[in-house]
């Protein structure tokens, strides 16, 4: 094969490659935060107002200063009697769980549940679970008769699923879930990062498909009760003449990080009234008002009218310390959860949804504005400009796009063509400059920056080898991690250690040291080389220190972030050490090796057992005793010396240098 195809192969291997990290990190990291953005601008411009059929009463922050939190169930009993016997609404959505009894409120409970019956209108809430192994789920012989409790017919004709089924339903009390003419699931799914940016139209339970609480509303509403599931869409009619919701599978999260499978769509937004809602909203305690007064022959402050005909949604809007029922959304911060269902409903009578542009046509668009790049302008300037122009257009597209309800990533195929110039302008300089090839096979070898710096100022003498020399070697690693990661998941493991690295690495920085390898959640840097300091001791145990007091915010931070405690030790020695390339003269690292690094291993081992923190060896307080204060304990065996050497348990520094 002729040399050069096969080098021009490799380049564009090389660059479709970067190309593609590049769109997967702008998408994963940034395209939804973005989307979002641009969401929450063109909503408010476009004045996109919610639906006057739909109307929210909230227990909100005023219901509850005047009845305290939990309320007794008649006073639910009041206020449906109002909406529904009273104002005449079409639909009542309960969003509130009932899982229980209510010991402490007996008769009471038994007034709400022999109301239940008696509404021809209210649709109460469930959830699903993904395992049965749990105490609180519903009996299995009441599952017959949970079934049964939609006002819904839906009819599978999907042709390709892979979507996973529920194995449970959440406990309901049983005269709860006799009395209760209908039922529906209330779950709110979150996306990875905590946003509600979709919702679920349809739940699955076994092998049934059951309707979310917007559904059922939506049925109510419209007096449609068939309904026709698809692979990519969900209908009221067979043949989606009318309604037509666009759907996907995908696995999302609840609020309290469980794994949510379902069926999702996008959720179109609208401008805010206030700012917990986007839909008329009404204080509970003044429909609970309203009804008295009614009942008194009074005038009551919320007219009846304001239901008339209307879907009414009652629950929490949590902007109190009872419990927490607002969701993170693209339109507002905190977003009462009675609202999602809200602009659930209003999506389905607007019939108007966001569908998603297939990726397919997004790459052959950025490919085809990456092969321009490539064969554009050999300066850098003109060929940025020239990126700039593109991305200016492929925005424009965005903008029309998201104004046809068309959802596209906005930054990705941006920062595929903007690092195009980049990346190009890096290929001319490794092929054209040879100094800088053997940079490049260098960065293979070494980590450091500091270890950088010294091999790229000897580029020529780069070799297998190395030298005998004083340093100071530091251990630190975190007390019982392995037994801590065992219980948390791969990614909370990382974000730990990510972090508790993050700050300690650039301490070591500080203090002229070199972080040398990782182990696990342990490290080990050096002081002396290849940063010569004639005071590399004495930098090392102020280095320790400072990680020590900065390790310690840390944890108090992570006990906050219910994270788990972290304990750490240090250890310091100073001696005589191999320090260089050690490998082969394909593959080099720059390490250090030698007794007096075993020494320092060692006596980091004896923190746990002697309790202790942070100590130092007797080689390396000779260099630091007029500026430290230590604790002497009594001469230890070390494994690998003959005679036992003395330890210290460093306290803190004093500054007498």
């Amino acid at each position: 094969m002729d040399n050069n195809f096969k080098a021009k192969s490799i380049i564009f291997i090389i660059f479709t490659l970067a190309a593609t990290l590049v769109f997967y990190l702008a998408n994963s990291l940034l395209d939804s935060r973005v989307n979002d953005f641009i969401t929450k601008i063109l909503t408010n411009i476009r004045n996109t107002k919610g639906s006057s059929e739909v109307v929210l009463v909230e227990i909100d922050k005023k219901s509850l200063s005047q009845r305290s939190w939990p309320w007794s169930r008649d006073l639910f009993t009041d206020i449906f009697d109002y909406l529904e016997k009273e104002a005449g609404a079409k639909c009542i959505v309960f969003d509130n769980l009932i899982i229980y009894p209510d010991s402490y409120y007996e008769e009471e409970d038994k007034i709400f549940n022999n109301s239940l019956k008696t509404y021809n209108t209210l649709i109460n809430s469930y959830i699903l679970l993904n395992s049965a192994n749990t105490a609180n789920v519903l009996p299995e012989q009441y599952t017959d008769l949970f079934v049964k409790k939609t006002n819904v017919d839906i009819i599978d004709k999907r042709v390709n699923t892979t979507l996973p089924t529920y194995k449970a339903i959440i406990n309901l009390p049983k005269d709860f879930l006799f009395n209760s003419k209908y039922l529906a699931s209330s779950i709110i799914p979150e996306d990875n990062d905590e946003i509600v940016r979709e919702y679920m139209p349809v739940v699955k339970y076994k092998d049934k498909i059951l309707p979310s609480l917007s559904l059922s509303a939506y049925a109510m509403y419209s007096g449609n009760k068939t309904f026709y599931l698809y692979d990519n869409f969900l209908c009221s009619k067979e043949d989606c003449s009318t309604l037509k919701i666009p759907i996907k599978e995908k696995k999302g999260r609840d609020y309290i990080g469980n794994n949510v499978y379902g069926i999702y769509s996008t959720i179109k937004w609208y401008k805010p009234v206030d700012k917990f809602n986007t839909h008329k909203s009404y204080s509970a305690i003044d429909v609970l008002l309203s009804y008295y007064a009614s009942k008194e022959g009074k005038t009551p402050k919320i007219h009846k009218k304001a239901f008339k005909n209307k879907i009414v949604i009652l629950g929490l809007n949590a902007d109190n310390d009872v419990w927490e029922r607002l969701s993170e959304t693209p339109i507002l911060k905190r977003l009462a959860d009675v609202d999602v269902h809200a602009t659930a409903i209003n999506n389905m009578i607007d019939n108007k949804y966001y569908t998603h542009c297939n990726i397919i046509h997004i790459l052959i668009i950025t490919a085809i504005f990456s092969i321009l790049l490539l064969r554009g302008f050999k300066k850098l300037k003109n060929n940025i400009l020239f990126a700039l122009i593109l991305s200016i257009i492929y925005f424009i597209y965005y903008i029309y796009m998201q104004l046809t309800y068309v959802i596209v990533p906005p930054v990705s195929p941006i920062a595929v063509i903007m690092s195009i110039p980049l990346l190009r302008k890096v290929y001319n300089i490794t092929t054209t400059d040879k100094n800088s090839e053997l940079i490049k096979r260098a960065m293979g070898k070494y980590v450091s920056k500091d270890v950088m710096k010294k091999v790229i100022s000897n580029l020529d003498k780069l070799k297998l080898g190395g030298i005998r020399t004083d340093v100071t070697i530091l251990f630190v690693d975190i007390r019982n991690f392995t037994q801590i990661s065992e219980q948390l998941s791969p990614q909370s493991v990382s974000s730990i250690l990510n972090e508790y690295f993050s700050v300690i690495e650039p301490i070591i920085a500080k203090y002229n040291g070199i972080v040398n390898k990782y182990m696990g959640d342990g490290l080990l840097a050096i002081f002396g080389e290849p940063i010569k300091t004639d005071n590399h001791a004495l930098n090392s145990v102020k280095c320790g220190i400072e990680i020590i007091n900065a390790v310690t915010i840390l944890k108090e931070k992570f006990i906050k972030e219910n994270k788990p405690k972290i304990d750490i030790g240090i250890a310091i020695n100073t001696g005589e050490v191999f320090i260089g390339n050690i490998g082969t003269e394909e593959r080099l690292e720059y390490t250090v090796i030698g007794d007096n690094v075993n020494l320092a291993y060692r006596i980091e081992s004896l923190n746990q057992v002697l309790k202790t923190q942070f100590l130092i060896s007797e080689y390396t307080y000779e260099y630091v005793k007029d500026c430290v204060e230590v604790v002497k304990l009594s001469q230890m065996n070390i494994k690998g010396k003959s005679k036992p050497i003395d330890i210290y348990e460093v306290l803190r520094y004093t500054n007498n240098e």
